[in-house]
Formats: structure tokens, sequence, C-alpha cells
């Protein structure tokens, strides 16, 4: 578990909130010399020594990394942030702390080496590089780990303070995530602000807990958008006459569908009723035309009595993910929108909806794209990189971006 470096604030504001139970500040505690009292957080590392009778201590009293706005301070990092630690000697005679040497040792092949992986003096200030292979991958990157030392030499004594990788200097998930940009050289550079859980892990179709947005909240808008247009387009029948009234002819339009699908034109979403005639084809047990009034020249069918209502959360197929999987994937380009957050592909070919084949459910979706996202950003494929008409049989998603 990972130590926060002032995390002594927190216990001094506690105590005041509980003066009536704690001590801190005491007489006592003030006059300590050690590093137990309230005038100073323990150290994270630490070496003591007998130097000629003498109690001498060398301490790496904090480390955190270098990044304006995070609160509180972080040990985790990517490439281009700096990660500093500060070290203090206690004892001894004057200037020791100028002469403390660091040394930083990358953990792993996959860590590259720090820059620069030696210093002098109180503060050691550097940062990581990577070493990660940019092949494409199912399975999460391993983190970037750092091994800090610092050491002290007093007569003839060499006072020694570690930081284990383990529980320091070590990526967290999120900033893994951000590596891969770095690594993948991408335009977009994530910041932690771009880096969340998704409420709805079917938005994840990557290798990590976490997606990345460049507008955070951006998949859940396009999909409940998405999920709305292609809701009005299955209920867009138009009542030509109205229920109950008699008409000229058994053959009078009674309802007409709504607007052309694409290549496809009209697609009705309304079944006839009472002795009303489908005047169209029909398909999976549904009307997929206008309906006419039939023998009693009656209207007797009410406009888009199929209410129905599309979930399309069962249909996604890939939605974010992060660049080694899209290039494991086969993606043609390192700044796919799904990599950004900014994509959903959708297959609606499971989708049962009388009156509706495959093909015509892969036009209407892409219609629904094209109304949200725009002509350009709406589009039939097969797999990654093959664009397909929405009504060719090879089809197997749609593809809709913002």
């Amino acid at each position: 578990m990972k130590r926060n470096p002032r995390g002594w604030l927190v216990a001094s504001l506690v105590c005041v909130v509980l003066a009536t139970s704690c001590d801190c500040g005491s007489e006592k505690e003030e006059a300590d010399p050690g590093t137990g009292g309230s005038g100073a957080p323990p150290p994270l590392a630490g070496d003591t020594q007998d130097v000629d009778g003498q109690e001498v201590t060398l301490e790496i009293t904090e480390v955190f990394t270098r990044l304006v706005g995070t609160a509180p301070p972080r040990t985790s990092f990517v490439t281009t942030e700096e990660t500093v630690a500060h070290a203090a000697v206690r004892g001894g005679e004057a200037g020791l702390t100028e002469r403390i040497r660091w040394t930083v040792k990358p953990v792993g092949t996959h860590t590259g080496p720090a820059t620069p992986a030696e210093a002098t003096g109180a503060e050691l200030a550097f940062r990581g590089t990577s070493a990660l292979p940019i092949t494409g991958a199912r399975d999460p990157n391993p983190p970037l780990e750092y091994e800090v030392t610092a050491t002290l030499d007093v007569a003839g004594r060499t006072l020694e303070a570690k930081l284990p990788a383990t529980s320091f200097i070590r990526q967290e998930e999120a900033d893994i995530v951000r590596q891969e940009y770095l690594d993948y050289g991408t335009t977009f550079k994530p910041a932690l602000a771009n880096v969340r859980v998704p409420g709805r892990t079917t938005l994840n179709r990557g290798n990590y807990s976490v997606i990345v947005e460049e507008k955070p909240g951006e998949l859940d808008r396009l999909l409940l958008d998405m999920e709305k247009e292609l809701n009005r387009l299955l209920n867009d029948d138009v009542q030509v006459v109205p229920v109950g009234t008699r008409v000229a002819s058994p053959s009078s339009l009674v309802v007409s569908p709504g607007g052309s699908v694409l290549m496809l034109g009209p697609l009705g979403d309304t079944e006839p009723k009472g002795d009303d005639v489908c005047a169209g084809v029909r398909v999976g047990n549904g009307c997929a035309g206008a309906i006419r009034a039939g023998p009693n020249r009656i209207a007797d069918t009410p406009a888009n009595n199929r209410k129905t209502q599309v979930s399309l959360e069962s249909i996604i197929t890939s939605a974010y993910r992060n660049p080694q999987r899209n290039k494991f994937i086969g993606s043609g380009t390192i700044n796919s929108r799904h990599t950004r957050g900014l994509a959903l592909d959708l297959d609606p070919r499971s989708l049962v909806i009388p009156g509706k084949d495959a093909r015509q459910l892969m036009c209407l979706v892409e219609l629904a794209g094209i109304r949200v996202a725009g002509e350009d950003n709406s589009f039939s494929e097969n797999g990654p990189v093959t664009f397909l008409d929405c009504n060719d049989p090879a089809a197997d998603h749609v593809h809709v971006q913002r």
C-alpha cells in the first residue's frame, strides 16, 4: 500500500477536531527530536548508524509526482511527468545533505532508464522512460516502476535509504493506460481527468477497468442519442386518415410509412387492424409498407401501433479501445475515435423487430447515426477497415462517431 508523504496533515486536523482526547502538539512531542512527533511526517525510508560515537540518520522524507492540480500528492506517473524525492540528514557534521547520492534503477525490462539516473544533494528529480512494445495486445501492460536509493558516505561508513518500487514509484492503472498514448505517439494525450470507470461495462472494450474519453461522458451521450433517434425512426409512420373514417376506396391510404431509409426507401412500422391491408411486403411477421383501408373502406389502423422501443446496449460490439487493443484488432489508425472514447460499433442483426430484416436494421441504425453525428460519421463496415453499403449482406456492424 502506498504511503501518503503528506498524510500527517490529515492526522493533525483530526487532532484539532478531537482536542479533548488528543495531546497533539504537546510539549513532550515538540521537544522530541525523533520522527514520530507532530512537527514532521515520518520518513519513507531511513538508515541510522553510529559514526564516531554520534548517531547519524539518512532519511528519504517525501516522494511525489510534480503535476500541478493533483491532491493529495501522487507517486504514480507517466513519462512526461517529473518525479521528485527529498532526503535529509540528522546528526553529524554540517554539509552532509549536499553529499547525499541518489540512484534510480528501472524494475523489469519493460521499464526504461530514468533521466537522470543519478543525482547529488537533498533533491532528486527525474523522468522515466518506457521500453514497452507497441505491437498490439489484448492483455494489460505491466506498470513502469523504479527503485530509488539514497546513500551517504560518512567517516568510512555508508548509510543507505531505499524506496522499494512496489510501494512508491510505480504506475497505477490510470497512468498505465495514459502511458500507451505516449508510447504510440497519438495526437490525443489524455490527462487524469479523461480517465474514468465507465458506468456501463458494455462501453469498455479495452484491456483495463478504466476507459479514456476525450470528452468525458461522451460515450454515454452518444449511445443515448442513438437510441432516441433509432426509436424515433421506428415509430415515424404517418396517420393519413383518422381511425374510424370512411374513405372513398378499399385501396385508399390509411397509414403511410415514414421517410426514406437510405437506399431502401420508406419502411413501414405499423400492423394493419380490422380488415385493413398491408400494401407492402411482409418481413418477419410484420408489415413493411403502407396500410390501406380494405373491403369495408374504413380506417381501422392507428399508426405506429407496434410502439417499438429498442435498447442498443446489447448490440454494442466495440466502444472504447485502448491503443494496444486497437492495434491488436487490426485498426488502421493509431488515432482511432475508439481510442478517444468517441465511437461505437453496433451490430443490429440480432435485434428482433417485426417487419425488419437484417439489412433493413443495418440501414436504420446507420441512418440514426447520420442524424445524430452527421453523414461522414456513420457508416456500415465489415471488420475494422472494410466499408460497405448498409444493405450489403456482408456488413456486420455500423460505426458511428463524434
